[in-house]
């Protein structure tokens, strides 16, 4: 990732789903932030449902995000959400932390992290590899900049 900043949300993004991991042995997606001044917050996407499906919440976060950069209160944003993928090289499905990013710059990526459970809430994390991301774009209105 060329991305100062989106290398920011994915290190706070691995972090915390990591933590969850642990704690709980999943979590639900999630969502990271960063304004101008580069401060990151954690993000939890309400679909007002106690288990809400993930499609749902991601859904949710990455409208929100778009809304929200598109009147200049963030300037990046992720979604991090558990997902099965092959990894390169291997043949067989796994488990893995996901971060979708974003950056009003146009920049767009997924950064996957490969995991398997060693026993009881422990993992093992494989290699990172990333992708063109497409699917979550930010951009801003530039009538911000004139109010």
């Amino acid at each position: 990732m060329a991305s100062p900043d989106l290398n920011k949300l994915f290190r706070s993004a691995l972090s915390f789903a990591e933590r969850m991991l642990a704690k709980e042995g999943e979590f639900i997606p999630f969502g990271v932030s960063m304004d101008d001044a580069g401060e990151i917050t954690l993000v939890s996407g309400d679909v007002g449902s106690e288990h809400p499906a993930s499609k749902n919440v991601i859904k949710v976060l990455q409208s929100s995000f778009h809304d929200s950069a598109r009147k200049g209160k963030i300037k990046a944003a992720g979604v991090c959400m558990d997902v099965r993928i092959i990894p390169p090289g291997e043949e067989r499905k796994t488990d893995a932390i996901c971060v979708r990013l974003a950056h009003i710059s146009g920049e767009a990526v997924e950064v996957f992290v490969p995991y398997t459970e060693q026993s009881r809430h422990k993992y093992a994390y494989g290699n990172t590899f990333a992708s063109h991301g497409g699917e979550f774009v930010l951009s801003r209105c530039d009538s911000h900049l004139t109010n």
